[in-house]
């Protein structure tokens, strides 16, 4: 299992608006729902030395979007990478590609602490939203088509946690993990992976995975913890001056 074998998934689970095809990449339409849904990427993720080929098709084509030209690169983009380094793109935003086999994560949460329920309750959009979770994220989750549910988590019967998650073929993809701060270091977070493996696992899911920004040192030391390991990374490159996240 490599970066790459995971990436159909990151676009499945966390799905543009709309894309065209430019070339040998991937262009979505600008969305406020973040960088993941709007920098262009290379069709197939598993190529390596592309020599900039399409460079200068793909940034137009977000130039007449009326955007500063952005791009998701794996790891292994060598050519990709070094093409944008001579057009003098900077790197941001270093993203660890987790996962791990669902059966070794997967658990059934004790009593009337996680729950799985689509479409989400209002509490768990005003949990999502209290951690910067807006509503064009929402839309995201609301707009992918494939097998997904929201986590509800509960600490002492309080409305504490959410997070979504999907199944992409045997892949399965968890995004917005977001705790209450007055639930946090209760064992809330664990509890709700633990469950979402689960839920996963039944939806025929033999993989687990989660993308996580190496900045991110709380949720780094969680994933750690519970036996995720890293795949691969992948970075946002943009030009100084370019689109923030």
């Amino acid at each position: 299992m490599t970066g790459a074998d995971i990436f159909a998934t990151v676009a499945t689970s966390w799905p543009p608006s709309a894309t065209q095809s430019v070339g040998p990449f991937v262009v979505p339409a600008p969305d406020a729902g973040g960088n993941r849904v709007s920098a262009a990427r290379l069709k197939d993720p598993s190529a390596r030395d592309t020599s900039g080929e399409g460079l200068d098709a793909a940034e137009s084509a977000m130039q007449a979007q009326g955007r500063a030209p952005l791009f998701q690169v794996l790891d292994h983009q060598d050519g990709l990478s070094n093409s944008l380094d001579q057009r003098g793109y900077i790197a941001r935003d270093h993203t660890d590609i987790l996962v791990i086999r669902s059966a070794d994560l997967a658990a059934p949460p004790p009593p009337v602490t996680a729950f799985t329920i689509w479409p989400p309750l209002a509490i768990q959009t005003e949990i999502w939203e209290a951690g910067g979770i807006d509503a064009a994220r929402l839309a995201v989750m609301d707009r992918a088509q494939f097998p997904k549910t929201a986590l509800f988590g509960r600490v002492n019967d309080k409305p504490a946690g959410a997070a979504f998650v999907g199944v992409n073929g045997t892949v399965a993809m968890l995004h917005a993990l977001e705790i209450a701060p007055t639930a946090r270091r209760a064992g809330l977070a664990s509890t709700m992976m633990r469950a979402a493996a689960d839920w996963a696992q039944k939806e025929g899911a033999a993989w687990f995975s989660v993308l996580v920004t190496q900045q991110n040192s709380g949720a780094q030391k969680l994933y750690a913890s519970l036996g995720l390991k890293a795949v691969g990374t992948y970075c946002y490159r943009e030009k100084t001056g370019g689109p923030t996240q």
